[in-house]
């Protein structure tokens, strides 16, 4: 059964944000358990070997685990800003909605799509640079104007600040609501370049999303779907890590792991819980222990150890950190956009081995950074001495 969560969280304060982390036993235990791993015999068993194991189906991923990605977050934003949309007079006519990468729902826009707000469509970026400029429309009307994604209002490029200039010159002195939604590194970036924070009020964003609210979200996710009795099953162990434990009735330490690993963003959490899930083969010579275990289950999923991302080392570390910042800051980009904001690296080979490697996918003629590959990107980021966000 799932952990009740008793009321509808509200979004808070960007620099109250605080990622789950691992208490210190768990984190010595997860570098003894890699070390293990490392330097385990070929007689360390798991309880099901991974040669056993397939990637389930995606049909069956999505009925088990469906989309969207973004968990309770619609009905979270609704609930921090009805108060707001109906004050004739509010003491800030701007709210500020900050979000980390890999919002591939688009939570903003989709639940301004809901309540019928007006959605302020971007600029083409390709004309962010050009010397005709952006034509900025007009903000005035009635109702709630949403702007989900302030990155697209700009290229990290000498020429390319003037329409997000504009626009936040016209923010400044509106008298109607407006609600602007942006990508945490888009708004480091553009406190720095533009000021972006003398003129927009303090960032909001989503409680972290920690074990107790991941297992509750995959419990409601795995209950919806057509298969009955299911099971999550660790690879490890063959423990079911939908299990509440001990008398507080807490999530697994799956989900702490999970959690910690995930920096508590939920469409990250999404795309490791799903990478993770393993269906096993129907083998007549099957271990009889695994058979045990399973054998009151309608459907056993078995799940697997986290994925790990490695970033590329030697001399092509710098260059693809470079494209990683500067897809992170952009959200998706093109790769005639990014050759613009990086000229150095633009011409490289280093974005074909950034998607062998799985930190990058290419949807259609965009790039954007992988999800579960996130927290990699972004230790990486960080361990080099990039300018952060405060996600």
């Amino acid at each position: 059964m799932p952990i009740e969560q008793s009321t509808v969280a509200s979004f808070k304060p960007l620099g109250d944000y605080k990622a789950p982390s691992l208490p210190a036993a768990d984190t010595l235990q997860l570098l003894g358990e890699r070390l293990r791993l490392l330097f385990s015999k070929p007689d360390d068993k798991p309880f099901i070997a991974d040669d056993r194991l397939h990637r389930s189906t995606l049909k069956m991923l999505d009925e088990v685990v469906a989309p969207p990605a973004c968990g309770p977050l619609l009905e979270e934003l609704q609930a921090t800003l009805e108060g707001w949309v109906t004050q004739r007079e509010p003491l800030s006519w701007l709210k500020l909605i900050v979000l980390p990468p890999g919002d591939e729902n688009g939570v903003v826009e989709t639940w301004a799509s809901a309540q019928g707000h007006e959605i302020l469509p971007p600029p083409d970026r390709s004309d962010l640079i050009s010397a005709a400029g952006v034509e900025l429309p007009k903000l005035t009307g009635e109702g709630v104007l949403v702007i989900p994604q302030l990155e697209r209002w700009f290229l990290r490029h000498r020429n390319g600040l003037h329409a997000v200039r504009q626009l936040l010159a016209e923010l400044d002195v509106t008298k109607r609501h407006c609600l602007v939604s942006c990508n945490s590194w888009a708004w480091a970036f553009l406190c720095k370049a533009v000021g972006a924070d003398l003129i927009l009020p303090d960032a909001l964003t989503f409680e972290a999303y920690d074990a107790e609210r991941l297992h509750g979200w995959f419990s409601q996710l795995s209950e919806a779907s057509t298969h009955t009795d299911l099971r999550f099953r660790l690879t490890q162990n063959g423990e079911d890590v939908m299990m509440l434990k001990g008398e507080d009735k807490d999530a697994h330490e799956y989900f702490t792991r999970l959690a910690a690993r995930s920096l508590g963003i939920p469409w990250v959490a999404w795309r490791l819980w799903r990478r993770s899930l393993r269906s096993s083969s129907d083998d007549d010579e099957a271990d009889s222990e695994v058979k045990a275990v399973a054998q009151d289950d309608g459907h056993t999923l078995w799940v697997s150890a986290l994925e790990e991302f490695s970033l590329p080392g030697g001399a092509h570390n710098e260059a693809a950190l470079l494209v990683l910042h500067a897809i992170l800051i952009h959200g998706a980009i093109t790769l005639e956009e990014l050759r613009a904001v990086l000229p150095l690296v633009g011409e490289s080979n280093i974005l074909s081995a950034l998607i062998s490697a799985g930190l990058v996918e290419r949807k259609d003629r965009q790039v954007t950074c992988f999800p579960a590959a996130y927290p990699a990107i972004r230790s990486g980021l960080a361990t080099a001495g990039f300018s952060m966000d405060k996600l």
